[in-house]
């Protein structure tokens, strides 16, 4: 095994700004280099994490809840002490997307003296941002603010749905968060991959916090299971209802015309024909407005299908 500490990055970012995307890019461009992915999601089941397997890429999960939340933090812990004694050279720590990464530095300092193999070498973190849904967003969740505030490179992606004046106030608001980050501006998070050999540009936090993820405030993941094939129409219409009562719904849903991949951020909604097949269709609907939220799923489900649906 190589001496040699393992590069540690944190990629951050609001549900659905394109972290995976942008993590995808990093592991092609890294060829056959040796590399780990811890990924963070709301849901019980990860949807990133199938279609990152799709591609041949093993990875370890921590689900139900932020790695920065108590209830996870522990956990966290645990697997960066696993990795460190597995061959590998960078370690991506994909987080969930209403992650709070206040407390990250705080966190491998607790790994220090227990790790069992190599040592990390902490690079930094890197936040994607929704160029498109950023402004209405950001002065309503402050988990979005810190993860602006506690990044060193900062993507502003999705550009390409966006006007001039548009991404001027965001980059200026960004800028009122976190002076000191890099920040770039991005498509489909398409940049350079320089900053893998490097350590990004330091960003010291004004004072030293503990993340503002608490089991209290964790929005709620909800996790409809159906089986059958469903109308394409209907099931536009089911997402477009629940559009107002979610932060963000992914899944695998079986149509009429096939499998599909269901991505829906904002008001954008994104239903795509995709290779992978599941034993049933799944859909994660997370959502901040509890049970309300819940009522509508099974008031829209019932007013357009027949079949039963389970809702986890």
């Amino acid at each position: 095994m190589s001496s040699q500490p393992i590069k540690l990055f944190l990629i951050t970012g609001f549900l659905g700004s394109g972290k995976t995307t942008f993590l995808k890019r990093i592991i092609d461009s890294l060829g056959d280099k040796k590399i780990g992915i811890l990924m963070n999601e709301f849901g019980k089941i990860s949807v990133d994490g199938v279609i990152l397997r799709q591609n041949g890429i093993d990875i370890m999960e921590i689900n139900n809840g932020s790695v920065f939340c108590s209830c996870l933090k522990g956990a966290f812990i645990d697997a960066l002490i696993t990795y460190s004694e597995l061959p590998i050279e960078y370690l991506f720590v994909e987080s969930s997307g209403m992650a709070d990464p206040s407390s990250i530095e705080q966190i491998l300092n607790n790994v220090i003296g227990k790790v069992k193999g190599k040592e990390y070498d902490y690079r930094g973190t890197i936040c994607v941002v929704d160029g498109l849904n950023f402004l209405d967003q950001v002065d309503l969740l402050l988990a979005i603010e810190r993860q602006i505030a506690a990044s060193n490179l900062i993507i502003i992606n999705k550009v390409d749905l966006i006007d001039d004046n548009h991404l001027h106030e965001v980059a200026e608001k960004i800028a009122s968060i976190n002076p000191k980050a890099e920040v770039v501006k991005a498509s489909y998070c398409d940049i350079g991959v320089d900053f893998l050999d490097h350590k990004l540009k330091k960003v010291t936090l004004t004072a030293a916090m503990e993340s503002c993820n608490t089991p209290a405030n964790r929005p709620t993941a909800h996790i409809i299971n159906a089986e059958g094939t469903f109308n394409n129409q209907k099931f536009a219409d089911f997402l477009q209802a629940l559009v107002p009562w979610a932060l963000r719904m992914k899944g695998f849903f079986l149509l009429e015309d096939g499998w599909k991949q269901v991505d829906v951020v904002g008001s954008q909604i994104e239903i795509k024909p995709t290779e992978i097949l599941r034993p049933v269709s799944e859909l994660v609907i997370i959502s901040d407005k509890g049970l309300p939220a819940l009522q509508e799923i099974y008031a829209n489900w019932d007013k357009r299908f027949t079949a039963k649906m389970v809702v986890n």
